[in-house]
């Protein structure tokens, strides 16, 4: 066997292929539920009872919920949220990615071609990986840019200046390029402000909705980059990619829906989220344990990314 150019049969059998193959759209459904329900509550405890601690716990819990929202936005590239087509990609969109900025029209093929060239020169995540591992100093700067809004507001301006310089043949056919872009996320963003000023204040869309994704959630975006293919062995696909085990805790507030499961998503593809935690017990009882990257704790990733 190439080792790679690994395929799901060279490492599990037909029966187990099934098993992790298998959907359940009543999983997304409470998935879906629960995400937006803990957001929910995050503006209500605070609005309830304003406070510092109540603020922290809201902006934290909130911006964990909308990674487990660009969670979902994931398996739906990989057509892995709903078995219907149609309503995987409509929900994935209106429901995960819009809110929060993203669109899977753009991701899907992005991401895909990650896929297809993990950890190599044709990767385009490839610049989140390579420089690691880097010394403490840059790291905690970056940590430090992450919670005081610097990366978001890096991040979403890139991303707006991109859609705004859309080219065109005229003032008319880019204004519907753009709002072809940017219509979802305006849609959803104006939904979720007058709902959040009917039942709370108004101030709350910004405070409780965008600070966290400016400031946690990008923090979990850097760790889980971290962890996922940086200071690696990136021989094959069994060691170009890792798997980091976590506590319950760690995991809600920063591997939501089983996301810390890489390896298993790179090398099962069609493997659902909720079915990642069996692909892993599959490998080890077939006797791929040795053969896997596998981390006991984020922790122990970043002691090896910031060991300089």
């Amino acid at each position: 066997m190439d080792s790679s150019r690994i395929k799901p049969s060279d490492i599990l059998n037909e029966q187990q292929l099934a098993i992790i193959r298998s959907k359940s759209d009543l999983k997304n459904v409470f998935a879906l539920i629960f995400d937006w329900v803990l957001i929910v509550s995050s503006l209500a405890l605070f609005y309830l009872y304003p406070g510092f601690i109540t603020f922290i716990v809201s902006v934290i819990i909130i911006g964990s919920r909308q990674f487990a929202l660009a969670v979902l936005v994931h398996d739906g590239a990989h057509n892995l949220l709903f078995s219907d087509p149609k309503v995987n990609d409509f929900t994935s969109q209106w429901l995960c990615a819009y809110p929060i900025f993203q669109d899977n029209r753009v991701y899907r093929p992005y991401h895909l071609k990650h896929h297809r060239f993990t950890e190599t020169k044709d990767d385009p995540d490839l610049t989140l990986s390579a420089p690691f591992p880097i010394k403490k100093e840059s790291f905690y700067r970056k940590i430090v840019r992450d919670l005081t809004g610097i990366t978001g507001y890096k991040r979403y301006s890139q991303a707006l200046n991109s859609i705004l310089n859309t080219e065109a043949k005229n003032s008319k056919e880019k204004l519907n390029k753009v709002w072809h872009k940017v219509h979802g996320f305006l849609i959803t963003n104006t939904i979720i402000f007058f709902v959040i000023s009917i039942f709370f204040h108004w101030s709350l869309f910004f405070l409780l909705w965008w600070l966290p994704a400016f400031t946690y959630y990008s923090l979990i975006i850097r760790i889980r980059n971290i962890a996922e293919h940086s200071v690696t062995p990136g021989n094959n696909n069994f060691d170009n990619t890792r798997t980091t085990l976590t506590n319950p805790l760690v995991r809600f507030l920063m591997a939501p829906h089983r996301v810390n499961y890489h390896l298993e998503h790179h090398l099962f593809m069609m493997c659902p989220w909720y079915n990642l935690p069996k692909a892993h017990s599959m490998m080890i009882e077939n006797g791929y344990e040795d053969r896997m990257c596998i981390a006991n704790s984020y922790r122990s990733v970043l002691m090896k990314a910031v060991s300089t």
